[in-house]
């Protein structure tokens, strides 16, 4: 898209003046230039969206994997020689020397679309778990089951022997890994099972087949959903205890309040039924996520749900846990500020009409998303992607600028470096007659400054004088500082929005 050219923005360092103090309580005028040209927004699902001053708009693909980082290679392998098939195996790991432990990575599947699947639909892309584990320094093998991403045959009909689906699906598994994991970088001696949806029932039928080579399991929202099955509740339940049987490798299983496929008292009921066999087992229910728990590991921020829990299993069993390659997480935002609601446009700094626009459209963005400032010249907006924080920070890091995040999703994060006063009940902030000492003059002063933008204070002495400035990171730092150039007892009356004069004034701040 053609860049389309914006409006001048410059730092304004005299959109309000530090205000002469005098006997006489003078005013001086406030000053301030803006050139306005059209904005002309485009907002695609997924962007990186800048608007500057002067400079251009662009918006740009966002990428959701941080490929880049990631050493990836796809082999064929025979599956299981029983039943004679070629099939894909993707092996991802970072870079570096090694060696790294290995997970295998069972992908879902949509039956009535299986010859259709993309390799992107079964491979590393897209997928938080993928991630997690690369973050801590694992090989992850992603093998793709019979029709599938390229994998030859389909996928046995079993009715409702459920079980005898992910029995025949972990032989497939195993036997392309031990043909395909030939990289000494790779240790592929202790192995961590794991997988989403059917890929996590794969993963606990791979623990039953008497491989040494499998120490734990990691069962993301696991199950089968057939149309070849009536009763696929019940089969769950027989086909989950079935598989813990015979076998004492560990596992941990994960599952959402809000799956659209597996209901809360149906997984209760599989894991009861599975952890009967008597291996070593734990349940994490992490309650609801989003529109729909199943779609959890399709989230880039959706790390922070289970890493803990998963971290704990991981340390229990002797694997490594430490990140190795920040690469692979996102960055994390800032906690949420209590700064101002949302959706409340007028409380963002230092944003002029245009930019107040911009903020609008992210609002209406799904999330992920961020909104990020560069003072008095920019606004940065990222939505979707794998780490949409990094994409907004290296657009403003390729203008030359330093931004600072104001909203994250649906919470406001910005907070200002020094602290600000708080809040007070003291007087409505437009009420200009509530502001002590100050005269007529000092009263249209404080008017003026309630016209001015963020971020802004307005600070008075005993004996009358005043000052106002706006467009400083430390408002009542840079107006006090102003302000006792010329009188020592300055006090901070308001900021932004907000009255901070104590309701007590013999506690007037200093």
């Amino acid at each position: 898209m053609s860049a389309s050219t914006l409006f001048d923005c410059a730092m304004f360092t005299r959109l309000i003046k530090p205000l002469q103090l005098s006997t006489s309580r003078s005013v001086e005028a406030f000053t301030a230039r803006l050139d306005r040209a059209l904005l002309d927004l485009f907002f695609a699902s997924i962007f990186s969206l800048i608007v500057s001053g002067p400079g251009s708009f662009a918006a740009e693909s966002a990428s959701f994997s941080p490929d880049k980082h990631i050493d990836r290679r796809t082999s064929e392998a025979s599956g299981d020689r029983t039943r004679p098939v070629r099939l894909k195996v993707e092996i991802v790991k970072p870079f570096g020397p090694g060696p790294f432990p290995l997970v295998v990575f069972n992908h879902g599947a949509n039956w009535a679309e299986a010859s259709l699947k993309s390799t992107n639909d079964v491979g590393a892309d897209f997928n938080m778990g993928v991630y997690y584990f690369l973050s801590r320094g694992y090989a992850v093998a992603l093998p793709r089951l019979r029709g599938y991403g390229g994998s030859g045959g389909t996928l046995p009909d079993t009715g409702c022997a459920l079980e005898a689906l992910g029995r025949a699906n972990a032989k497939d598994i195993l036997a392309a890994l031990s043909e395909v994991v030939t990289d000494p970088k790779i240790d592929a001696t202790r192995i961590i099972a794991t997988g989403e949806s059917l890929g996590g029932w794969n993963a606990l039928a791979m623990a039953g087949e008497g491989d040494p080579r499998v120490k734990a399991v990691i069962n993301f929202y696991g199950g089968i959903r057939s149309s070849a099955c009536k009763a696929s509740d019940k089969a769950l339940i027989e086909g989950a205890k079935s598989l813990g049987k015979g076998h004492r490798v560990p596992s941990l299983w994960l599952y959402g309040d809000n799956d659209r496929f597996f209901s809360r008292p149906l997984w209760e009921a599989m894991y009861r039924a599975y952890a009967a066999g008597g291996s070593e087992t734990e349940l994490f229910g992490y309650g609801k996520y989003g529109t729909d728990a199943h779609t959890l590991l399709g989230q880039p921020y959706s790390i922070r749900v289970f890493e803990a829990k998963l971290e704990a299993f991981l340390k229990r069993q002797g694997f490594p846990t430490r990140i190795t390659h920040q690469e692979f997480v996102p960055i994390s935002p800032p906690p949420a500020s209590g700064y101002a609601a949302i959706d409340d446009v007028n409380a963002v700094p230092f944003l002029n009409d245009q930019q107040r626009q911009a903020y609008r459209e992210f609002l209406k963005k799904p999330a992920p998303k961020v909104f990020l400032i560069a003072e008095w010249r920019s606004v940065f907006v990222s939505a979707g992607g794998y780490d949409p924080m990094a994409i907004a920070l290296a657009n403003c890091e390729k203008e030359g600028l330093v931004c600072r995040p104001y909203a994250f999703n649906s919470d406001v994060v910005w907070s200002y470096p020094n602290a600000q006063p708080a809040a007070t009940r003291f007087a409505a902030i437009g009420d200009a007659a509530a502001v002590p000492y100050i005269d007529d003059a000092g009263r249209e002063g404080y008017r003026k400054f309630l016209e001015a933008r963020s971020p802004k204070a307005f600070v008075i002495t005993p004996t009358g004088q005043w000052a106002a400035t706006s467009g400083s990171l430390d408002p009542t730092g840079t107006t006090l500082a102003n302000c006792r150039k010329q009188n020592a007892d300055c006090r901070p009356y308001a900021v932004d929005r907000h009255v901070v004069w104590p309701e007590n004034p013999a506690r007037a701040p200093r």
